[in-house]
């Protein structure tokens, strides 16, 4: 299926939660979404990156620069470099095809306001955990990724399952993307995925030809919505900068608690010939961390903290000023029941699963936040 994408120059948020978010789909916003973004009046000029400019206010930071023509597992051997000699790189030695990703370029300038959160796009659970919940990690999922023609990202799944959201500063991107679904057309006897999509070995992916997908070119200021478990490969044509976020919301949640169980239920067959050892469950959820960047404890206290903002956006709607980062849409009463009800339906699924009964007092935990968004909603 080389389908069609869906391109949307006007959309309201209510629409935009009803045809997009709650079915799982994907959409490119038109360049008007992002036309006041300061990154886009002055990081181009030309339709080209501003070079100087960026040297200036980034020059010093360190980055991490992908080889695109060289193979590391499943993603390109990375190299850490500062960012200008990654720009004298990209101009002087484009055949090199460096790729400047998952740079968290906020940090490396917190006083310099590239862009702001697309009112439809505000509705961002991660980026306000990892901002008030647990800003002593000092991570985000905020990115910024810039590479000249040809530079590219393999096939892959995003982060937790998680929706992304990558706007284009300048450039164009060629995107395929594929529905969920069809894992076992796109993996190996193994059990491991093709790297990529259109250079690969038929006999060791004898199924990838029947792979349905959508292809399309995102053009400069543009926004592509990458929903949860879409699968996708992303290349650069000319040379490219995008904006990008990795998020969550009440919408996804049981995606990122599938993507859990599912990488939990791996972490537990690679462990089956010790699960005898003492200890086993609390190595098997240090092992579940270290593979998927969260175990089921972590999972539990992500949503407990959105699940204690709702809950006091209710009683005391001045006091849940974390939220205000989201549209108002987000915060209406019919908004924060709506997000309550789904958490709870997590959390019933997180109660009965049997892994959770083997982790100390996370069962009595989940209990308590139950308990009280029942009495928060009258449920």
């Amino acid at each position: 299926m080389e389908g069609a994408i869906e391109r949307r120059d006007d959309v309201s948020i209510d629409d935009f939660v009803r045809e997009f978010l709650e079915p799982n789909l994907p959409v490119v916003l038109g360049s008007g979404f992002t036309e006041s973004w300061k990154a886009r009046a002055e990081w181009v000029v030309d339709g080209r990156p501003n070079f100087a400019l960026l040297t200036r206010l980034y020059g010093d930071c360190t980055v991490q620069v992908a080889e695109c023509d060289t193979a590391f597992f499943t993603d390109q051997k990375r190299v850490s470099m500062k960012f200008s000699e990654f720009v004298e790189q990209w101009q002087t030695n484009p055949q090199a095809r460096l790729y400047c990703k998952d740079w968290h370029f906020t940090k490396s300038n917190p006083e310099y306001s590239a862009y702001t959160r697309l009112p439809h796009l505000s509705d961002d659970w991660i980026d306000l955990y990892y901002d008030l919940g647990i800003p002593e990690q000092n991570d985000d999922y905020r990115f910024c990724y810039m590479g000249g023609d040809g530079t590219w990202t393999p096939f892959h799944e995003d982060v937790y399952r998680s929706y992304s959201w990558s706007a284009n500063i300048c450039g164009t991107k060629q995107w395929t993307l594929v529905p969920p679904g069809q894992n076992e057309l796109f993996t190996d006897s193994l059990g491991h995925w093709v790297y990529n999509l259109y250079d690969y070995d038929a006999a060791r992916f004898p199924r990838l030809c029947s792979l349905k997908k959508i292809e399309f070119v995102q053009r400069p200021g543009e926004t592509v919505f990458v929903p949860s478990g879409w699968w996708h490969q992303v290349r650069n044509v000319g040379d490219t900068i995008s904006i990008n976020h990795n998020w969550a919301n009440e919408f996804n949640l049981r995606f990122l608690y599938a993507r859990l169980t599912s990488d939990m239920a791996a972490v537990y067959y690679a462990l089956r010939d010790v699960a005898d050892m003492d200890g086993f469950d609390e190595h098997a959820q240090l092992v579940l961390r270290a593979d998927s960047g969260i175990d089921y404890s972590g999972f539990f206290r992500f949503i407990e903290y959105m699940a204690q903002l709702y809950i006091t956006k209710l009683a005391e709607p001045a006091a849940a000023q974390a939220l205000n980062r989201f549209d108002a849409y987000f915060q209406s009463p019919t908004s924060v029941r709506r997000a309550l009800c789904r958490i709870a339906s997590v959390l019933d699924q997180l109660a009965t699963d049997a892994v959770t009964s083997r982790l100390s007092g996370l069962d009595a935990s989940i209990a308590r936040l139950r308990s009280r968004i029942a009495s928060a909603t009258g449920s």
